[in-house]
């Protein structure tokens, strides 16, 4: 089953799920799911392959904001907004509002520059993009075991905001990896099920998901595989986490 899937920083849960006929067609499930949310105020982000300006329209028509990556399938606008960083800072025409992240961890150091810069009549490919209002770029060096390797990395963003908040919004696009995708693959096993008939697949997607939600809602500091492995022993774990823990 290929989904989409709508993930909330704010609350770590799951908030839709809509099925997708591959890849390609990902464009239109993620406009069926934003119709679907009730959305007012929230900052959307995507992969990739979905930035679209008809899902950049879309989210505004929601009253919502964008921040969205740039690279192969926008390739001259990518190319564009790299030169246009160039040129402001060899002129020092403009002042780039800049933060700076160091993680370290074990043998690996990751360190993420953020340079931010206002829209710009000089950029032609931003022509079209509903609401864009700022330009991010993310140089990213990474040192593990010896090696070097860098990346720049190129956003547009309907927000105005301080480069230190698109960093937040950028480095919390990944948590669907770590706390949703990683949990029902490796906990829920989802990649080893044997389901494939019929609409056996997708529903039990849904009760995985649902699942994921129930459990992370419950007050219990445990893990995920924990508190499943009690619902599954005690009748009172499994009706808290159903029905809700009551003070």
């Amino acid at each position: 089953l290929h989904s989409i899937t709508a993930w909330s920083c704010s609350r770590g849960l799951i908030l839709a799920q809509n099925k997708s006929k591959g890849k390609k067609n990902e464009n239109e499930s993620i406009l069926e799911m934003i119709d679907i949310l009730e959305l007012n105020q929230a900052v959307i982000t995507v992969d990739a392959m979905n930035t679209q300006k008809k899902i950049a329209n879309k989210i505004i028509e929601k009253k919502s904001d964008y921040v969205m990556p740039l690279k192969n399938n926008h390739k001259k606008f990518r190319n564009e907004i790299e030169s246009y960083f160039h040129k402001v800072v060899r002129e020092k025409s403009i002042k780039i509002d800049e933060f700076q992240e160091v993680n370290c961890e074990r043998s690996r150091i990751d360190q993420r520059y953020y340079s931010k810069l206002p829209i710009s009549d000089w950029l032609l490919e931003s022509q079209g993009w509903t609401g864009i209002k700022s330009l991010i770029q993310v140089h990213r060096i990474r040192e593990d075991k010896g090696k070097k390797s860098e990346e720049k990395v190129f956003y547009i963003s309907s927000l105005d905001v301080p480069c230190e908040d698109f960093a937040k919004y950028i480095r919390g696009h990944w948590e669907v990896e770590n706390k949703a995708h990683w949990v029902l693959d490796v906990v829920f096993k989802e990649d080893d099920s044997t389901i494939y008939l019929g609409d056996g697949v997708e529903n039990m997607a849904i009760i995985r998901r649902l699942g994921l939600n129930l459990a992370r809602l419950h007050p219990a500091k445990n893990s995920m595989k924990s508190k499943l492995k009690s619902a599954g022993w005690s009748d009172e774990m499994r009706s808290e986490l159903i029905f809700g823990v009551c003070d």
